[in-house]
């Protein structure tokens, strides 16, 4: 995911939501729409953002009374630190596993990012 796509992410409401939702315990996309107040829809739409971006994860799939199979995801972000200097936008993440990007400044608005 190019950096401006993940800056765009990590500011969205709803891809918020999701993260804060999920941060201690893992959540169903039913539970998090319902608790967090966003359209089931764009529930689905932003995890798989969060997913495909690797800010979120499947952190078990448990069985209804009903008989049907369920996600629970979990936000593997710890942090996020943003700066502004000198007329660029930086950001360092830390996660809860060993990633690439883990603690190092990425700039949002580079020429290359554009």
């Amino acid at each position: 995911m190019r950096e401006k796509d993940v800056s765009r992410l990590l500011t969205d409401e709803y891809a918020e939501r999701i993260l804060v939702a999920t941060q201690d315990v893992p959540r169903s996309v039913q539970e998090i729409s319902d608790r967090y107040d966003i359209p089931i829809a764009a529930c689905y739409r932003k995890i798989h953002e969060l997913e495909s971006a690797a800010f979120l994860k499947v952190a078990e799939i448990v069985t209804t009374p009903k008989g049907k199979t369920m996600k629970l995801y979990r936000s593997l972000l710890k942090s996020a630190h943003l700066v502004y200097e000198d007329g660029v936008f930086r950001v360092k993440f830390e996660f809860d596993v060993e990633k690439d990007i883990n603690g190092k400044w990425i700039e949002l608005n580079s020429a290359n990012s554009a």
